[in-house]
């Protein structure tokens, strides 16, 4: 944890206190005693291809009028999952413009999150991603018939 992730570190100590951690003590979350053999598989696409998608799909969002939809949205009620959403602040508050330069960069650090949570996965396997989706689908059968 980071040190200056407050909420963590006092939950940390709290722990501690009481003698305890939240440290497992092995990996639950991958172990095979926990899961069905798997196959996990992730894309992996040039940073200028990502950051390309990510403009294209947040203009298709202001141009089906996501400024609107989140407008509507907060004028009733909405859960504290749904009020965290990516960008949902910045779309209410801000001019269009800014809102949108503020998505992009939320969701491109958001995508680069996803990217290193990824690589700690030891047994994940990348495909590259920057080719037809007829042939990206065709690796991942053919990486899924093979075991």
């Amino acid at each position: 944890m980071h040190r200056n992730d407050r909420r963590r570190v006092v939950r940390a100590l709290e722990l501690a206190e009481r003698g305890s951690s939240l440290v497992p003590t092995h990996d639950r979350l991958w172990s095979g005693g926990t899961r069905l053999p798997t196959k996990v598989m992730g894309l992996d696409v040039p940073p200028d291809w990502l950051e390309q998608r990510i403009r294209t799909r947040t203009e298709d969002m202001f141009a089906r009028g996501v400024i609107e939809e989140v407008r509507e949205a907060l004028a009733g009620e909405i859960s504290r999952t749904a009020e965290k959403a990516l960008g949902l602040r910045e779309l209410a508050d801000g001019s269009p413009e800014l809102a949108r330069e503020q998505l992009i960069a939320r969701t491109r650090r958001y995508a680069a999150y996803q990217r290193k949570w990824m690589r700690r996965i030891g047994s994940l396997v990348m495909i590259d991603g920057d080719r037809p989706p007829e042939e990206v689908a065709g690796d991942i059968l053919g990486l899924v018939s093979a075991r």
